[in-house]
């Protein structure tokens, strides 16, 4: 077997597949990428660590059909040392070793059969939908996502295919995060996709990409051209968000902008930004108060009356709230509801974090604490 590639696409490709593949897998052929050389013109790449899948297609030159599997961080480091614009792959029949070539520079390395490697099941193309914006849509819901092991659905984002097009919301017990998606999206099903495994598929493509995206059992499969990505479904029910949503009547609600939120939370948390933050209503003012173990700061800013009458102290967790921000653009409506529950109401997203009860930080705890009175000996 005897095949010829454009180098830079290439390794645009295993740089991709190298982030699949995982590195510290019991299985050798896990941690490698999976190469099959069709004689039409192309060579699929595939890579995978058994909860995501992606594969690539890309142009080369042969004469006949080859595969086999190729460790993912030796391709990439030998595609980004060798000089020239093309490749050259070689594999004398019933040889377990292949011949890199390129510019004045070859190697010859390991490779395994391809037989005990996983293979990516499609979905029928009439059992798809399309989907765009997949980056976004990830954004404004993945760091709501629970990091506890031990609830593994809390770790999803719960995308929902309705009639009036994709929904993402995911929650962590403390808040809650929704988002619109693309509103072509319409269908009638509700998956658990973790979100993990979403996150990565956006660092793989841009808002405008547009995927057909269908399932095959317990998997989900995102397609676009000469790119495929698969990624394993957990199975449960999930928080009831929407009712939850629904029930939540605010005492009163201010217009301000995302911008200045940030900047403002930003400067007050400074002093403790894994503490917690107060937030002071007086109608137009809104204040963010910190306290924290190298000093207190209290920076305020205007906003716009909505409905009721802003007033009054609510304390929430200065990081989940940070995270929410940095997720948001734009202006945005916030309101306090019952037990100082702070909602974020924007145009496409809608957040909700509970409240927390005032008082010391952890720091201040730690440094508060009485020291241990020595215990005097017996004479």
């Amino acid at each position: 077997m005897r095949a010829v590639l454009n180098r830079a696409e290439f390794l645009s490709a295993a740089k991709r597949g190298e982030s699949i593949a995982p590195h510290d897998s019991p299985l050798d052929v896990l941690k490698g990428l999976l190469l099959e050389v069709d004689a039409k013109g192309s060579l699929t790449m595939t890579a995978t660590n058994l909860e995501v899948a992606l594969e690539q297609k890309i142009p080369c030159q042969a004469v006949e059909d080859g595969s086999f599997v190729l460790n993912a961080c030796l391709a990439v480091s030998m595609l980004d040392k060798l000089a020239g614009d093309t490749v050259t792959l070689e594999r004398e029949p019933g040889k377990s070793v292949l011949h890199v070539s390129g510019g004045q520079a070859e190697y010859l390395v390991p490779i395994w059969e391809r037989t005990s490697y996983p293979k990516l099941e499609i979905p029928f193309p009439e059992d798809t939908v399309k989907v765009s914006g997949i980056p976004g849509m990830a954004k404004r819901t993945v760091f709501a996502a629970a990091q506890d092991d031990s609830k593994p659905l809390m770790k999803c984002v719960n995308l929902k295919f309705t009639r009036d097009g994709l929904r993402a919301v995911v929650g962590n017990g403390s808040c809650i995060m929704t988002a619109r998606g693309d509103e072509k999206s319409m269908g009638d099903v509700s998956l658990l996709l973790p979100a993990l495994s979403l996150e990565k598929l956006a660092r793989l493509c841009g808002d405008k990409d547009e995927f057909r995206v269908g399932t095959t059992g317990k998997s989900i499969v995102f397609l676009k051209e000469n790119f495929a990505y698969s990624a394993r479904l957990l199975e449960g029910e999930y928080i009831d968000t929407e009712g939850l949503i629904g029930s939540i009547r605010n005492q009163f609600t201010v217009l301000t902008g995302v911008q200045e939120l940030r900047k403002t939370l930003d400067t007050a948390s400074c002093v403790d930004v894994d503490g917690k933050i107060c937030l002071r209503f007086e109608g137009q003012r809104l204040t963010f108060c910190c306290k924290g173990e190298v000093g207190t700061t209290s920076v305020p800013m205007d906003v716009i009356p909505l409905t009721g009458t802003p007033q009054g102290e609510f304390w929430y967790i200065s990081r989940q709230l940070a995270r929410c921000l940095k997720s948001l653009t734009g202006t945005v409506k916030l309101g306090v509801a019952q037990s100082g529950m702070l909602t974020l109401e924007a145009e496409d997203a809608y957040y909700l974090q509970t409240g927390v009860r005032p008082g010391f930080t952890a720091t201040e705890k730690k440094a508060k604490k009485p020291d241990k009175k020595p215990v005097k000996k017996a004479a």
